[in-house]
């Protein structure tokens, strides 16, 4: 989600919006209409209320941890940093109200607003959770990897807004102030399990952590508004917000063994916490030049009854462009057993089936174009699109083995056992790019007043996959006086690039800034399923005193990618065979 797109996309629409011109169809049939209140074409001043939805992209950077392993023999000592940066893209609600003072074409005013909905979920890890496994040096054996958590969640905002009136259908606007906001558990884990015969095996566990505090920052942001009525209006906006002190204590292990040092450390850092959000708004506006009663007709008739609503403005061909927000999804159903069974306690005391799944994201950028034909107030279509830069990859971060493991690490640990320590992973791994490239879409739409329209969609889409895919199993089992039980294994297949047929859904609605040039904002929905040569599976297991355990993950021979894909469009109409004006740049 880059802020540089969006307000490419704002700063197009408004050099390129021009004042409306009324249809031939519309000029006669409002000529014959009954009298209706007059509203200032000009205005949009005035107390205002609305409620809206948002993608927000949530950023922390709590500097780099340190990896140290220097051996007790030959070979050189490693002190690999590790990035502690989290990112996460969640949906949020949102409720405000505000007051627009507009002198001519120049609006000033304030604006409040709450925003609520999905958190990102924390915990805080323990021992080696959850990295990988691997071999550190020659002769020893290690679990872990440094990692971040937590988040910060924004609760509202309090802005100052300056806007000008474009034309009697948009308006642009900046914003600026305060957002506030509170931490939720931020900090980061860092902790090993180490064995390395003849000696003990060693578990270390630490956490550099800050205290949860409401906070303060700053926002910026800007957009644009679209009147989808004289009094209801339709918003698009960026919002930046940033926030600062929050500090963390810092947190070091280390573990000698063998002759073999390891030492993880995070240090006491001051956290860089941004929340960015492009979001969409319905806003209710109480016109101050008209009253309440023919605000409520002038209103009903847009809804009702204006002739526009029939006047087939919806139709022709059209091209368009705009961002992308990608979010892929790989998974399989199932694959994955683990046991852990006790023999001094009755049946298993850990059973687990059930499958793998990865996420990745990629912000990119698209091309449109289609033709919509309209009847009364509906419309069918078709359109295709190519999407650039949508290209997204799992990634591990090292070779499946060494220490320090893939991205995404898999390591859980179970506490429930006596004077024993579990430390189990499964996980699905490679290095796997997918990309959705294009789509062709059958689209039904609804007028819904003159310069909005709701629309759902379904058809094709096409994508390609290519890379690395397997599963990995591995942990750490220490029961003593017995030796532990260690180990790790990796299985990947490597695949050319193969291009993917899926099916599509979507939604969205379409806003007119001006008679030809509209903003559009959509929900799409794409599933592949990608059959592909067999894989095989990992496992780790085996016996240590009364404790067995199974661990074993298999991939699938088919794997289901799912892409929900939020795009924001500027939307161009050149021709329209429906009406009297059929091209929009003839003169």
């Amino acid at each position: 989600m880059t802020k540089t797109a969006v307000f490419s996309v704002i700063a197009v629409l408004a050099f390129s919006a021009l004042p409306a011109s009324a249809q031939t169809a519309r000029d006669t049939a409002l000529r014959a209409s009954p009298p209706a209140p007059v509203a200032n074409p000009l205005s949009w001043g005035g107390l205002y209320i609305g409620a809206g939805f948002g993608r927000e992209k949530k950023s922390l950077d709590q500097g780099t941890a340190y990896q140290t392993v220097t051996p007790s023999g030959p070979g050189f000592a490693t002190n690999e940093p590790i990035p502690l940066q989290t990112t996460n893209y969640l949906n949020r609600g949102h409720v405000l109200g505000g007051y627009l003072w507009q002198y001519e074409r120049l609006l000033l005013g304030a604006e409040g607003d709450y925003s609520f909905g999905d958190r990102v979920p924390t915990s805080i890890p323990f021992g080696p959770e959850p990295g990988a496994c691997g071999v550190g040096t020659t002769g020893n054996f290690i679990c872990g990897s440094p990692t971040s958590f937590g988040s910060v969640e924004t609760m509202g905002h309090l802005r100052a807004i300056a806007g000008v009136a474009i034309s009697p259908n948009l308006m642009a606007f900046v914003s600026g102030g305060a957002a506030f906001g509170k931490s939720d558990t931020v900090g980061s884990h860092v902790g090993f399990f180490m064995a390395s015969s003849p000696s003990l095996p060693v578990l270390v566990t630490g956490n550099s952590l800050a205290p949860n505090k409401n906070l303060v920052g700053t926002s910026i942001g800007g957009g644009i508004q679209v009147k989808a009525s004289q009094n209801l209006v339709a918003r698009l906006e960026y919002l930046k917000d940033t926030y600062d002190g929050v500090v963390t204590s810092g947190a070091a292990v280390q573990a000698n063994l063998g002759g073999t040092l390891v030492t993880m450390t995070s240090p006491s850092e001051k956290v860089k916490m941004t929340n960015e959000t492009i979001r969409a708004s319905l806003i209710y506006r109480f016109d101050p030049d008209m009253s309440p009663s023919s605000a409520a007709a002038l209103g009903w008739q847009s809804f009702t009854t204006d002739p526009a609503l029939y006047a087939n403005t919806w139709a022709g061909f059209y091209v368009g462009g705009g961002i992308t927000q990608n979010n892929y999804r790989i998974s399989q159903d199932s694959g994955m057993t683990l046991t852990i069974d006790d023999s001094n306690t009755p049946g298993l005391d850990v059973s687990k089936q059930g499958g793998f799944a990865r996420t990745m994201d990629r912000t990119g950028d698209h091309l449109l174009l289609g033709y919509r034909a309209q009847l009364h107030r509906f419309w069918l279509g078709i359109e295709g699109d190519f999407e650039f830069n949508s290209l997204s990859s799992l990634a591990s971060r090292k070779s499946p083995g060494q220490f320090g493991g893939p991205a995404g690490g898999n390591m859980t640990c179970y506490l429930q056992f006596t004077n024993a320590t579990h430390c189990l992973g499964l996980s699905m791994e490679g290095n796997l790019s997918v990309e959705t490239k294009n789509h062709l879409r059958l689209m039904a739409g609804f007028v819904i007043t003159p310069q909005l329209t709701g629309f759902f969609s379904i058809g094709k889409a096409y994508g390609v996959v290519a890379g690395s895919l397997g599963t990995s199993s591995g942990g750490i089992v220490s029961v003593p006086p017995s030796a532990p039980l260690v180990g790790g294994a990796t299985v990947t297949r490597t695949f050319a690039p193969e291009n993917l047929i899926g099916n599509t859904i979507g939604g969205g609605f379409e806003f007119k800034a001006t008679e030809d040039l509209s903003i559009r904002g959509e929900y799409l929905r794409d599933t592949y399923a990608w059959k592909h040569r067999p894989i095989g599976g990992a496992g780790f297991g085996g016996t240590i005193g009364t404790v067995t355990t199974n661990s074993f993950a298999a991939a699938a021979s088919e794997h289901q990618i799912v892409n929900e894909a939020y795009r924001v469009s500027l939307v161009y109409r050149f021709l329209n065979p429906q009406s009297d004006r059929f091209c929009s740049f003839c003169w």
